[in-house]
């Protein structure tokens, strides 16, 4: 399995099953969307993330990159 793959796996695998569902609509409007919308979801995945980003010190370990 390639590197990338396993990370994104992982990360997969550690969503509850309505954050599993939610990952698999968008994920499949991705896959079908024009470039519009893919643009659309690709900057709603990065502006979520950035948010949510503790650029602290902390003693938890990121969950898609396991540092």
């Amino acid at each position: 399995m390639d590197n990338k793959v396993a990370v994104a796996m992982q990360g997969y695998i550690a969503l509850t099953p309505t954050q599993r569902a939610e990952f698999i609509r968008l994920l499949n409007n991705y896959n079908q969307g024009t470039p519009v919308v893919q643009e659309g979801i690709r900057k709603d995945s990065l502006r979520d993330w950035v948010t949510r980003v503790d650029l602290g010190p902390t003693t938890q370990v990121c969950p898609r990159c396991g540092r």
